[in-house]
C-alpha cells in the first residue's frame, strides 16, 4: 500500500464532539466497503495541533483510473449509502486530493519504522510556479541528508495532481512531542541545513504544518 504510485490524502472534518459517532460509524460501515474495493488504507491521523475535529487518511493507487473506478465501486453499493445518511450531522465537509508519490534516492531504509510513530509532523508546502523542480533537487541535495541524520526517513512526499497544484505534502513521524522539538533543534543547529535556507530561498510561496497523531484502526496486530 505505501509503495502505489498514486497517494489520495482525504480529510474529513466532523461536528465537535461527535468524535467516538464518528470513528464508530466508519469502522462498523465505511472501512469494510472500503477495504474491498480499494484494499487496506495506508494510514489514519486525528489531528493534534492544527484543523481540529479532523481525520486525515491515506489511500494508495496504481494509477488515477484504479482511484476512479475504485471510489466508483464504493459509492455503488447500498451499504456506502447507508454509510452516508448514517453521518448526516456527524461529518460536516470532505476535502481530497490525489498526489503522486516522490522518491528521493538512498531513503528508503528505515520507512516502516517512521511510519509506525504516533506523532506526525504534516507539512503542506505551496511552491512558486514554476520551481518544483528547483525545490526537489534542492531538496535532494541540500535537505535530505540533514532530515536523514537528525529526523530519519520521512513517511511520505507527495506532489499534488489533483487539487492545488504546485503543492508538496511531506510527512514525518516522531516518537513525541517532545521528541519533534528535540530532533527539530538538532537539525537547526547543523551547519548543513543553513546551507538548506540559503538555496531554497525564493522557492516557497507558503509553508504549512499541522501535528497529527496515528489512529490505531487495527489494534490487535
Amino acid at each position: 500500500m505505501w509503495n502505489k504510485p498514486v497517494v489520495e490524502i482525504r480529510v474529513e472534518e466532523f461536528t465537535r464532539g461527535t468524535l467516538p459517532t464518528y470513528l464508530e460509524l466508519h469502522k462498523s460501515m465505511a472501512l469494510p466497503l472500503l477495504q474491498e474495493h480499494l484494499g487496506r488504507p495506508m494510514a489514519y491521523y486525528m489531528t493534534n495541533v492544527g484543523r481540529i475535529n479532523c481525520v486525515t487518511q491515506l489511500w494508495g493507487y496504481d494509477s488515477l483510473e484504479a482511484y476512479q473506478s475504485g471510489r466508483a465501486a464504493v459509492e455503488s453499493r447500498p451499504q456506502w449509502q447507508d454509510y452516508m445518511r448514517s453521518t448526516e450531522g456527524v461529518v460536516r465537509f470532505v476535502d481530497t486530493r490525489l498526489t503522486q508519490r516522490i522518491l528521493f534516492p538512498n531513503v528508503g531504509a528505515g520507512e516502516e519504522i517512521s511510519r509506525a510513530k504516533p506523532v506526525v509532523d504534516f507539512r503542506t508546502y505551496l511552491i512558486h510556479h514554476n520551481h518544483m523542480q528547483t525545490f526537489l533537487s534542492t531538496t535532494e541535495e541540500h535537505a535530505m541528508s540533514v532530515m536523514l541524520r537528525h529526523v530519519g526517513p520521512p513517511i511520505g512526499y507527495y506532489l499534488t495532481k489533483v487539487g492545488n497544484l504546485n503543492q508538496i505534502t511531506n510527512i514525518w513521524g516522531y516518537d513525541s512531542m517532545g521528541d519533534m522539538e528535540t530532533r527539530r533543534n538538532a537539525r537547526n543547529a547543523d551547519p548543513e541545513w543553513r546551507n538548506y535556507l540559503d538555496a531554497s530561498d525564493g522557492i516557497y510561496e507558503r509553508q504549512e504544518t499541522q501535528i497529527l497523531r496515528l489512529l490505531e484502526l487495527y489494534p490487535d496486530e
